[in-house]
């Protein structure tokens, strides 16, 4: 047994991860009307073990505890209904007349390590079904094999947590209704929805990199699981350049993860971080998949991902070759209009030395009406009063941010600059 960690900690853990894992194989076994009675039990195996490993301690195989636990939940609630052939022939599968040993062996077979993958990408792939909006597949997603709560996917998403809770509701419903099978898609549909389990992981990735919620600004366990996907999906046939960009994308980020924070837990922005914490290991496997996602039309996470290199391979800010970053951002321009891009072109804009056009473009920003409460836009005037040596404007730029911040950690950062202006 190992004693030294947490019960609590190493269920979230698991969470996570196993849980993604169980749905994925349990649903494909049992069928997708049983959606809800997969989810559920899982739930409760998660639970069990918060409660059964306080005493004795962690087992050795904590992921196999919870795996039979969880299949033997369902198979005991649908013995008690007495419905088990009925759900066979639902299933889908060639497993009926089988007997409940049986088709407990097939389980068991798709629990094991090297079969994990493929029922975890067929679920991936049924969240993601074209008969379901773009925001429905992604909370649908992040909800079923992310173990995100409601709250989370709402924030993530900017909508309403009941907006959130009702679509799942709808989703599942309608999946069951169809009867939709775990298969993986091909042709032109496996790129549609390639193009939404993209969305879902970039997002993943964001929520743990900078949080909106408690009071970690950094969730490494998500960006963890966000990559973890994302690598599950380069090694299989159902991928594109796009998921290699995209991988490489996470893991220049990634990389940079243990300098983004003190030993208090308070964020470090780039210019302040050391840059020996960096994991050079990560940043050139980062490189290796950049370069094989070559394509002859690059995507948005192609010019991201050459963003983040610049960074990575940077020395110091100073050093940092700012006019490629410029055109790095025009080019993501062209690809898709977006006002976060502008606002990262026109930062980069004034470290390259143009701090005129820089304000420029940052008071265009502040005309749209979807950046008024966008406090990484009053940052972005403050950083370039900054670099004009205006500190008196600069403290106005991050009194207005903290004003509108809400995160704590948000707010010890603004805090902690408008300290260090006012000493200077």
């Amino acid at each position: 047994m190992r004693m030294k960690q947490s019960a609590n900690q190493l269920v979230e853990h698991f969470f996570r991860r196993e849980s993604a894992n169980l749905v994925a194989v349990l649903t494909r076994a049992f069928g997708i009307r049983r959606f809800d009675l997969v989810e559920d039990m899982v739930q409760v195996a998660m639970l069990e073990a918060m409660h059964a490993w306080k005493q004795p301690g962690v087992p050795d195989n904590p992921a196999a505890w919870i795996h039979r636990v969880a299949k033997n939940r369902i198979l005991d609630t649908m013995r008690r209904e007495k419905t088990h052939e009925k759900a066979i022939a639902l299933s889908g599968l060639s497993m009926a007349g089988q007997s409940i040993h049986d088709q407990e062996s097939i389980v068991e077979r798709w629990l094991e390590e090297e079969h994990l993958p493929d029922s975890l990408l067929r679920m991936i792939f049924v969240c993601c079904h074209p008969s379901l909006e773009r925001k429905t597949q992604i909370a649908l997603t992040l909800k079923t094999l992310c173990g995100f709560g409601v709250s989370e996917i709402a924030r993530g998403l900017l909508l309403p947590d009941e907006t959130v809770k009702k679509r799942i509701h709808r989703a599942k419903t309608s999946l069951a209704t169809a009867n939709v099978q775990l298969e993986l898609p091909s042709g032109g549909e496996l790129t549609r929805r390639l193009d939404v389990v993209h969305d879902l992981l970039y997002l993943m990735f964001n929520e743990g990199y900078s949080t909106s919620h408690g009071v970690e600004p950094i969730r490494d366990d998500i960006c963890e699981e966000a990559a973890r996907l994302c690598h599950l999906l380069c090694e299989s046939p159902s991928h594109s350049p796009a998921t290699k960009a995209l991988l490489a994308l996470l893991l220049f980020h990634a990389a940079r993860l243990d300098a983004r924070t003190d030993s208090g837990g308070a964020v470090i922005l780039l210019e302040e971080q050391d840059r020996a914490k960096w994991d050079r290991r990560l940043i050139g496997v980062a490189q290796c998949w950049l370069t094989r996602a070559k394509a002859d039309r690059p995507t948005t996470f192609h010019v991201e991902a050459a963003i983040a290199m610049q960074h990575c391979i940077s020395p110091s800010v100073e050093a940092t070759d700012w006019g490629a970053i410029v055109c790095l951002y025009s080019r993501l321009l062209q690809i898709r209009e977006s006002p976060i891009y502008a606002l990262n072109r026109a930062i980069a804009v004034g470290q390259a030395g143009d701090l005129r056009e820089a304000m420029s473009q940052l008071l265009s920003l502040r005309s749209r009406e979807d950046m008024k409460s966008y406090l990484l836009l009053d940052c972005a005037f403050a950083q370039i009063h900054e670099l004009e040596g205006n500190a008196r404007k600069a403290i106005d730029s991050y009194s207005v941010a903290l004003s509108k911040a809400v995160a704590p950690h948000e707010k010890k950062l603004l805090e902690r600059k408008l300290r260090k202006l006012a000493d200077n």
